[in-house]
């Protein structure tokens, strides 16, 4: 046997085979770090947690999870099972978020404005998760119903306010209207201080309000008590989808809502509930019950005098552009007041009677060409000649003043 002579080294590294056995493959180097991933999130969960609550991001699975876990020996911890509650919501994982919501409803006792708050959003979710036309829609739009009447008095008042948008967005006008004239009774101005004046221009001057019923929801402005990151997510997945609310009725996200806001958007609320159900009738009742509580310099009159018109009510709509003009500051407003009146009565083909309205607002109004011009076709329409021809006077007098 002949012995193998060595080999010089540059030969070797040509001829010697290379070694193929490896300890660790790419697949395997990818579950290391999803498993090193997993261990950092789980080392430090708290700062994870915190970071996807205050950012907003999206539901993660291991924020969950971690939840989840605390629950499990915390159980009674009604500030982690709230906070299971909303990240179930916002993943649109319905049938956990009710589990886990479950037992501080069946809990003995009112619910509190959290509890109360995250039951009808879980609620409302259901009922826009159902495609429009399932058999099962109907009886989630009648679960949500009943929610918002055993808990809708239980939020804030603020909260009530975008619960009742939600119910009219939802076709539940009848609840929507309810909850209005609630929160209408909540924050109806009572007995003012004695020798208090409200000074123009400061609609929402501090007012006495009347006291809240009892089991009434706490003030506006009232902490869940829940974490303030949490708090900030109350606009949740399946919430969004349903809103429907116009941008004019929403209030930037920083503007806190004076109980006046709350007062008047209450009572546009109602009014369209009841005008989305087909009951202009009905909204006219509801505006000339709640006139006297609102501020006339905020009202939308020709709002008002619309709706008159729809419930075919031309004595209302008159009485509308009589209170408007009586509440205009300004010779603008007194104008646009000043001939809604007089189309009122037009419209409702009573001449006479608009140009008895006319005449008793004259102190009211500047004495300009338009004015007289105004009158003397209204007097002409009235069948007046006399009236006519005095307007016609007057007009062609001031035109002769501004020609000297």
């Amino acid at each position: 046997m002949t012995a193998t002579r060595p080999r010089t080294p540059r030969y070797r590294r040509h001829v010697t085979p290379q070694l193929t056995t490896r300890f660790v493959g790419p697949g395997q180097i990818v579950a290391l770090c999803g498993v090193i991933a997993v261990l950092a999130v789980l080392l430090f969960p708290k700062e994870f947690i915190n970071q996807q609550l205050h950012t907003g991001a999206p539901p993660h699975a291991a924020t969950i999870a971690y939840l989840q876990l605390l629950l499990r020996g915390q159980p009674s911890d009604r500030t982690i099972r709230l906070e299971l509650v909303r990240e179930h919501l916002r993943a649109g994982q319905l049938e956990d978020a009710e589990a886990a919501l479950a037992p501080l409803i069946n809990h003995a006792g009112p619910a509190t404005p959290p509890v109360a708050a995250l039951w009808l959003s879980l609620r409302r979710a259901q009922f826009v998760a159902i495609a429009p036309g399932s058999p099962r829609r109907e009886q989630a739009r009648a679960d949500y119903a009943r929610a918002l009447d055993q808990l809708g008095s239980r939020l804030t008042l603020a909260d009530q306010l975008a619960e009742t948008r939600h119910a009219i967005a939802a076709g539940l006008y009848d609840t929507a209207a309810r909850m209005a004239e609630r929160l209408l009774a909540a924050t109806t101005p009572a007995r003012r201080n004695p020798g208090h004046r409200s000074q123009p221009g400061h609609a929402t001057a501090a007012l006495e309000f009347a006291p809240a019923p009892t089991g009434a929801p706490p003030p506006i402005g009232t902490s869940h008590n829940l974490v303030t990151g949490m708090e900030r997510l109350v606009g949740l997945v399946w919430a969004s989808r349903l809103a429907g609310v116009r941008p004019t009725d929403s209030v930037a996200p920083n503007k806190a809502l004076t109980l006046t806001d709350i007062h008047e958007q209450a009572f546009d609320a109602l009014l369209q509930s009841h005008l989305a159900a087909g009951k202009p009738q009905d909204a006219l009742r509801a505006a000339q019950a709640q006139l006297p509580a609102l501020d006339p310099t905020r009202v939308d009159w020709t709002r008002l005098m619309q709706i008159a018109a729809w419930a075919d009510q031309p004595s209302a709509e008159a009485d509308f552009a009589q209170r408007w003009l009586t509440s205009a500051h300004d010779d603008t407003t007194r104008w646009a007041a000043f001939q809604a009146l007089i189309q009122a009565y037009l419209s409702a083909g009573q001449p006479r009677q608009a140009l008895a309205a006319a005449a008793a607002n004259l102190d009211r109004m500047p004495g300009t060409t338009a004015l007289w011009r105004s009158m003397t076709r209204l007097a002409m329409q009235a069948g007046d000649s006399a009236k006519s021809v005095e307007y016609a006077r007057r007009l062609v007098h001031l035109g002769d003043l501004r020609a000297h």
